[in-house]
């Protein structure tokens, strides 16, 4: 990523300094796809250790998980200082202790096979070559742990129609901010050429945007409606984001 890229996201990270962040029971879009995260995530891996977020941004998903699972010590890893720090503000507000670390999602600060579970969300898709990235994702996994990203594709997608005139023209999300159109297949033969096993996929979000905006009873009825579809074809055709897990083979 450039550094005009880098600058655009550290500005997007301190403008979410200057108001509270919000808790993990807050009636908002946000927490009721971080729910469909950690549900995705039920059952897999483990309840104790270390959990590492690589281009942790805010670090809501690194600090969901840690609620759920409170044996974990959780770390924060952003190229952007103020996002370290927005993901201690997002720890404060959760209830759980992060340790932020400023460092490269493409070379990282810390020893091979150290972390029990290594997760990113809405990262991979911002690079030209996210191969690159993963490999530095699962060298520092142990061998046994947990892999989970979820990524946003340049895709045609019913929830992105409104930007789909930009996404033509461009790759480009922002100045420096590329947006990739790698789909769920490349990824997964990626983990499982540098040593991932039981590779995992399921589509999401079949539904228009209006559907973020509706009022909250409505909108949770509306999401849940559509939210049966995830895991379907239709999900994998025109869902706009899809998640993945993983597990390090052992030696």
């Amino acid at each position: 990523m450039s550094t005009e890229g880098a600058g655009w996201w550290n500005d997007i990270w301190a403008g979410g300094l200057s108001r509270q962040a919000d808790g993990p029971e807050a009636p908002t879009w946000t927490n009721e796809i971080d729910t469909r995260k950690i549900a995705f995530l039920e059952g897999k891996g483990p309840s104790a250790g270390e959990a590492l977020e690589v281009g942790c941004g805010s670090a809501r998903l690194l600090c969901r998980v840690g609620r759920t699972r409170p044996g974990l010590r959780l770390v924060a890893l952003d190229n952007a200082d103020a996002a370290i720090a927005q993901a201690h503000a997002t720890a404060a507000v959760f209830g759980v202790a992060v340790d932020g670390v400023l460092g490269n999602a493409l070379s990282h600060p810390f020893d091979s096979n150290r972390f029990d579970m290594v997760l990113s969300g809405g990262l991979l898709e911002h690079f030209d070559e996210p191969r690159a990235v993963l490999s530095e994702m699962v060298r520092v996994i142990k061998p046994g742990g947990l892999f989970y990203a979820d990524v946003v594709p340049r895709k045609v997608s019913w929830y992105r129609m409104g930007e789909m005139s930009r996404m033509l023209r461009s790759p480009w999300l922002a100045p420096g901010v590329l947006e990739s159109s790698f789909l769920a297949p490349e990824y997964v033969r990626w983990l499982e050429e540098l040593g991932c096993e039981q590779v995992e996929v399921v589509s999401c979000g079949v539904y228009p945007s209006t559907v973020a905006r509706l009022p909250g009873a409505l909108r949770r009825a509306a999401a849940g409606a559509f939210g049966m579809l995830d895991g379907t074809l239709l999900a994998d055709l025109t869902g706009w984001y899809f998640m993945l897990s993983a597990v390090k083979r052992a030696a």
